[in-house]
């Protein structure tokens, strides 16, 4: 009895040591045709979670395009250095943002969330200036993009960029993202033009999944 014991766990023992190589390569399989392929994985509910193909060079850029994006520094920015210290996302992967604005368009940060406007003669530079849009002003509020205060069970207060009027000026862009608790331009401000790395488009995304964490702000 004991020998046909030892000899099922043995069995199971080989058995469970090819399965894990099996899944190893599978997974450097998958990975590979993936990247011939052109596809990122985006895990992160700022943007509908799943697969994203790239597309090569975003210029010229447009506002309303998806793109995938570097990590702005955290030197520079309060709230990707309070991103990175809290683990709400790794370094250095890229992220699939949209472009909101871009050079010559104006963002009007509140509380409400993000208001752009399709231009703007105003001197080009991007510091705070004002509140919100005036009555009857040519722009639209983006959807979903209240700025939040704090994470998810009030762990962590969150740091969002002044709040202010911003003319984005010649090498700026301005991103967004639809989740909830997306982190977006309205916490770290506008990112230089040489953040984007390459136009994206959905190729196989969970419609809703941008929402799946629940807002308590």
């Amino acid at each position: 009895m004991q020998r046909m014991s030892a000899t099922i766990a043995k069995r199971l023992l080989w058995w469970s040591a090819w399965a894990i190589v099996g899944v190893l390569v599978l997974n450097a399989a998958v990975g590979l045709w993936m990247q011939y392929q052109h596809l990122v994985f985006n895990d992160s509910t700022c943007e509908p979670i799943g697969i994203y193909k790239l597309l090569g060079s975003p210029y010229p850029l447009h506002d309303g395009e998806l793109v995938e994006v570097e990590i702005p520094g955290p030197t520079h920015h309060a709230a990707v250095a309070e991103g990175l210290k809290y683990h709400w996302f790794p370094a250095g992967q890229p992220w699939i943002k949209e472009i909101a604005a871009v050079p010559g368009q104006t963002v009007k940060l509140s509380r409400a969330g993000d208001w752009v406007s399709p231009g703007d003669a105003s001197p080009a530079d991007s510091s705070p200036a004002g509140g919100g849009p005036a009555d009857g002003e040519a722009g639209h509020y983006l959807p979903n993009s209240h700025v939040d205060r704090w994470t998810p069970g009030h762990h962590h207060r969150i740091v969002h960029y002044p709040f202010g009027t911003y003319h984005l000026k010649r090498g700026q862009v301005w991103l967004y993202a639809p989740g909830n608790y997306a982190f977006d331009s309205s916490y770290y401000g506008p990112v230089p033009e040489t953040s984007i790395l390459q136009r994206a488009v959905p190729w196989w995304t969970i419609p809703g999944s941008q929402f799946w964490l629940q807002k308590g702000d």
